[in-house]
């Protein structure tokens, strides 16, 4: 199903973010409030150059009881890497995770490692 160990460790990497995030939205009112869920991250782009720290963004499908809505996600990466092939998704630690969810922005953000 995967081409090499590296893409299953990024797909691997994703699930494991998921549930981390998720455990972060159970803790806030406001979304057992709204009757809110979400649908999981879907990376779109990958900032990742050389010198500076990394940053992946996407959207976020957040669903209601009677609407769906689409969010905005950021992960922070606190190294600098020059591709996708050189992350050691493995490695990354969601639980170590820094979780901020902004519903009034409809914006999460996720820094690795903080």
């Amino acid at each position: 199903m995967f081409p090499d160990e590296g893409h299953q460790a990024e797909r691997q990497f994703w699930i494991d973010l998921y549930f981390r995030v998720l455990r972060e939205m159970d803790k806030q009112p406001f979304f057992r409030r709204c009757g809110l869920w979400y649908d999981g991250l879907t990376p779109k782009r990958y900032y990742l150059l050389d010198g500076v720290p990394s940053r992946i963004t996407g959207v976020v499908w957040m669903m209601g009881t009677r609407h769906n809505e689409k969010w905005k996600f950021s992960l922070i990466l606190t190294f600098s890497t020059s591709g996708r092939a050189d992350i050691a998704w493995s490695d990354l630690l969601p639980a170590e995770a820094n979780v901020v969810i902004a519903p009034e922005k409809k914006e999460i953000e996720v820094r690795l490692g903080q």
